[in-house]
C-alpha cells in the first residue's frame, strides 16, 4: 500500500493454487499478482529463491482464472515476489518487480 497500489485480494484460491496478495497499481493501470515468502532462523533456501519454475506456474495458472472472472480495467498485469526474513527478531523485507 505505500507504494500506491490498492490491495483487489488476500489468498486467492482456485483449483490451480494460491495468490497471496493481488493489488492494482492505479498510476500505471497494472494488475499485481504478488507471491510473499516468509523465513526466520536458520533456512538453506532465500525466500525469494524459494519461488522456483513449478510454484512460477501455478501462480501464472491462478492468475489466467483471476482474470478470467474480474472486470477491472487494466492496461498489463506483473508477478512480483516479496521475501520476508526475520533474524533476532529483526525484519528485513526485499520486494522484487516484474520478478518473473
Amino acid at each position: 500500500m505505500k507504494k500506491g497500489y490498492s490491495i483487489i485480494r488476500k489468498n486467492y484460491r482456485s483449483f490451480s493454487g494460491e495468490i497471496d496478495i493481488i493489488a492494482f497499481d492505479e498510476a500505471q493501470r497494472i494488475l499485481v499478482f504478488i507471491e510473499v515468502r516468509f523465513r526466520s532462523g536458520n533456512f538453506q533456501v532465500d525466500p525469494l529463491e524459494s519461488v522456483d519454475y513449478r510454484k512460477q506456474k501455478k501462480i501464472r495458472k491462478t492468475a489466467l482464472k483471476f482474470l478470467s472472472e474480474t472486470k477491472i480495467p487494466y492496461d498489463s498485469v506483473r508477478f512480483d515476489v516479496v521475501g520476508i526474513v526475520e533474524r533476532d527478531g529483526k525484519f528485513e523485507i526485499e520486494h522484487v518487480e516484474d520478478a518473473f
